[in-house]
Order: structure tokens, then sequence, then C-alpha cells
């Protein structure tokens, strides 16, 4: 008895799912599918386990891709948008705690509860901010890209609204890794931040980085 020929939608579904790119992935799950109903259809190919092998690998692997890309926006992406917006607000109500972990430095209470009552006391309170859109696309080198697409640190300029005036600006520097001896580490945390005041003069935080009160650079 000759033997049944491999269903080609079972072959497909199967080169999809080991693509691990999450549209290969989604179309695996969907080939798969795709094949058992032919083959039960028909009944002159095979390829069941083929079939049910990349719809299984491929929900996986879709399934980890959705979790990771939502840990990645939750965790980075909203940090990088509005890390120094909430701590800002959460100091301001009095959670200076909260403030002090939005950063990489670690300082005391004297020292954020200062720099948080000199904004209050310039400007009043935070009411809401976002990232500077008329900022283009910085060039960043291929090594200091992690995955080769998000940059390892970054400058990000805010506009921020105060109840006494809506036209702060604030520069941050967001750094996802620190390499330490060719070591990286997840930080996940600015470094500093920067309130850029022509009129009274610069505000930095930690107070350790004055030399950005001057150029700020």
């Amino acid at each position: 008895m000759q033997r049944k020929k491999i269903n080609p939608w079972s072959l497909v579904a199967v080169l999809s799912a080991i693509g691990f790119c999450p549209l290969f992935t989604i179309a695996a799950v969907l080939f798969g599918i795709r094949a058992l109903v032919d083959i039960k259809a028909k009944g002159d190919t095979r390829g069941i386990r083929l079939a049910w092998f990349a719809i299984l690998f491929g929900s996986m692997v879709t399934g980890l891709w959705g979790g990771g890309m939502l840990w990645w926006n939750t965790n980075v992406r909203e940090r990088m948008e509005y890390g120094p917006i909430d701590a800002i607000i959460q100091g301001q109500a009095g959670d200076v705690e909260s403030f002090k972990i939005a950063f990489d430095i670690s300082t005391t209470d004297e020292e954020a509860s200062s720099f948080l009552a000199t904004l209050h006391k310039r400007y009043g309170t935070l009411v809401s901010g976002e990232l500077d859109q008329e900022i283009g696309e910085v060039e960043v080198e291929g090594h200091k890209l992690f995955l080769g697409m998000v940059p390892i640190e970054a400058e990000l300029e805010y506009i921020l609204k105060f109840s006494n005036r809506n036209d702060i600006r604030l520069t941050g520097k967001f750094e996802l890794f620190e390499t330490i001896n060719e070591v990286s580490e997840f930080k996940n945390r600015f470094v500093w931040i920067r309130i850029d005041d022509k009129e009274n003069g610069n505000l930095v935080y930690p107070a350790s980085k004055t030399e950005l009160l001057q150029d700020g650079k």
C-alpha cells in the first residue's frame, strides 16, 4: 500500500511555527487548523501530528511574545514616557519614597523633599505632563541598542503643566542597562532630571549632578 503524502498545510504550519516571529507563529496556528480540516475532509494526506505540533508550539511562542510585550509596555515603555511625571506627582502628594525609587541614585529624604518643595514654590502642583513630541529621533550607535532596537540609555525631554505654569520643560536621563566591568545590569531607572528654567535657574535632581546646572548637557 502506497504511503500517503504529507499534507502541504501541515508543512507550511511547521515552517511558520519555527520562525519564532509573532506573525509567523499566529499563522502557524491558523495553518495547523487548516491542515487538520483538510486531512480529515480529503483523507488522502497525512500530517496530523505535524499540524498539532504547529498549533501547540505556535500558541506557546505567541503567548510568550504577547506576555513579553505586555511586560515591556507596562514596566519599561510607560516608565520612559511617564516616569518623572508620576514620580513628581507622587512626591508632591507626600509619597517621597515613590519619588526616590524612580531614580537609580540613592538620596536622602531631605534632598528629595527639598527638590519637591522648590518645584511647588516656583510652579505649584504638577497637574500633567508628556514627552515632547517635537523632538526628533536621535540616531544611536548599534552597540548602544538593546536587541538592536531600544537605546540602553537616552536623554528624554518632557513638557510639564503645573498649577501655576504650563510650559515647564524637563530633561531626564533614562538608563535601561548599566555596564560595569563588561557586565550589563538591568536598571530601568532615571539617573537624573533637570528642570530647564532660564528665568529662575535650572533645577537638578539629584543635587550631585551640579554640572548639569550650567551647560544643560
